[in-house]
């Protein structure tokens, strides 16, 4: 039996404008462990106090952990959420929900709320236990309040989770909604007669529906990613890959996965060493069953180095790269079966870029090339000399030929230069190919078609007019002064993703799409 409602974070939360004032936010709660009955709906009471001179709002964020054991398998499991919060001036109380449990079993919930107030603060309040036990004579409820209060935000509190970070913009957009509704409702109620108001000040029973209906999905989807996780726990291939990475010394830290359903999704188990080495498990299940399980360690990427220098052809490159003044700045491997493709990136003090590209098969050197930044340079040279053979073919031609097929040439060879130029027309295709194939769950494929059309777009449109690396767009933006933040962001996203180094996210994605064209759109008008 899997629980029968994963901890739901529900608060009911009153419209208002915003308002920000100097003041101190304290959080506490009247104990640390509370016990609740399996199958009893768990609620938490959180005690506000707001010294300020008006009401607050921020972001009200949780995490909570859940200890999974399936087999020789253990790892914790945790989902984070954010929503928008009024914190009212004065002192109030909040109940949190938490859903219930269909087993016995412990959460570890951390709450943390941030707002700005003359600065960006926090107030963070954690090690809070909720254990469901099946025996009355279990609970151990004991008063042991805990408190926190505001404090400024540091770099190190801020959150790197991007799902995190995407829920708490979710959250944020929500809250700028309601202040909408709540300045349009005011505006409506000014105009309104007494009966008006009456009617209107009745409870929105359609409002409610609609939150119900919303915790619900969030319930839903909260199963689906336990229930996945429990499937790949289950799975004798994953435990077996885990076993053998726990015998060389590696400890599971997380696990992120991406369902679909309950038994279908892909996955990154991350692991690592005490000493710092990482390796991570990844793979795809398709109805409960192992797919394309991979296997990537420290000791596994350190041997393939190892023996690509060795390698004659990778000794020279690196010596030619060196002698003109290269430093190896970044390396990515990226796993597909029993290949590896391994790239590693150049830089000098000119901000020259070069690249060596490496293929595995079966851990042993298969192909190696040097990319280096002036032989794409050279891509326009190579097509001056064939425009050339071809203006001399078309002088031949027209020597020996009748005036009517001299114009069909000419036509014709004037519409494939504007086709090679449409650098607008071929993004465009590039990011409906991108939906296609993240719609067709191939994700990898996907992230990497979408920032090859940023890239297309941005290096036609402030002309470079090449093809570039992400890091060289990104240097040349920058040395223009061109705003390139979020494109830099998005194009690293891409590579985390077809590196493996990140599961895709389908509003993410999303997100990404629609700056892509919002980019396409703006540059265009």
């Amino acid at each position: 039996m899997i629980r029968k409602s994963i901890a739901i974070f529900s608060l009911f939360l009153l419209l208002a404008p915003v308002a920000y004032a100097e003041g101190n936010i304290t959080f506490s709660i009247p104990q640390k462990d509370y016990y609740f009955l399996v199958g009893e709906q768990a609620y938490i009471p959180l005690n506000i106090s707001n010294s300020g001179n008006n009401d607050i709002n921020g972001i009200l964020g949780y995490t909570i952990t859940q200890e999974i054991n399936s087999g020789s398998v253990h790892f914790s499991s945790s989902n984070s959420k954010s929503t928008s919060l009024q914190v009212n001036k004065g002192n109030s109380t909040v109940n949190l929900g938490f859903g219930s449990s269909d087993k016995p079993e412990t959460l570890n919930v951390s709450l943390n709320f941030n707002y700005d107030d003359n600065g960006s603060k926090v107030v963070n309040l954690g090690n809070i236990a909720i254990h469901f036990v099946e025996n009355e004579s279990d609970k151990q409820n004991q008063a042991n309040p805990m408190q926190s209060s505001s404090q400024e935000a540091s770099s190190t509190q801020q959150t790197t989770d991007p799902f995190a970070q995407q829920e708490q913009q979710m959250a944020q957009q929500e809250q700028q909604m309601q202040q909408m509704m709540q300045q349009m409702a005011n505006q409506q109620s000014s105009a309104q007669t007494p009966q008006q108001a009456a009617q209107n000040s009745q409870p929105d029973q359609d409002t409610s529906a609609l939150k119900e209906q919303m915790q619900k999905q969030v319930q839903q989807q909260q199963e689906t990613q336990q229930q996945f996780q429990q499937q790949i726990a289950a799975s004798q291939d994953f435990q077996k890959a885990n076993q053998e990475l726990s015998d060389r010394g590696y400890n599971l830290t997380s696990m992120n996965a991406n369902p679909s359903s309950n038994n279908t999704g892909t996955f990154t188990a991350s692991y690592e060493k005490q000493n710092g080495d990482k390796a991570s498990i990844q793979g795809d299940m398709n109805n409960g069953t192992m797919k394309n399980l991979q296997t990537d360690t420290a000791e596994d990427r350190q041997k393939m180095r190892d023996s690509l220098s060795q390698n004659k052809d990778f000794q020279k490159y690196l010596k030619q790269l060196q002698d003109d003044g290269f430093n190896e700045v970044d390396s990515t491997f990226s796993q597909e079966n029993n290949t590896t493709a391994l790239q590693i990136q150049y830089e000098n003090a000119n901000n020259e870029t070069a690249q060596i590209n490496a293929g595995f098969v079966n851990g042993s050197v298969d192909n190696v090339e040097l990319v280096r930044e002036q032989e794409r340079n050279l891509y326009p040279i190579y097509l001056i000399g064939i425009l050339i053979l071809l203006v001399l073919a078309y002088l031949v031609y027209n020597k020996y030929s009748g005036k009517k097929e001299q114009k069909m040439l000419v036509e014709e060879k004037i519409q494939l230069k504007q086709e090679n130029f449409d650098f607008r027309e071929e993004a465009g295709k590039l990011v409906e190919k991108a939906v296609s194939l993240y719609e067709e769950k191939q994700f990898k494929e996907a992230y990497g078609t979408a920032a090859q059309a940023l890239r297309l777009y941005l290096s036609y449109k402030y002309g470079l007019k090449k093809e570039v690396t992400n890091s060289e767009l990104i240097n040349y933006l920058k040395n223009k002064g061109i705003e390139y933040e979020k494109f830099d962001r998005y194009l690293q996203l891409s590579s985390l993703v077809e590196f493996a180094k990140h599961m895709p996210d389908d509003g993410e994605f999303e997100e990404m799409i629609k700056t892509i064209k919002n980019t396409m759109k703006d540059e265009n008008n």
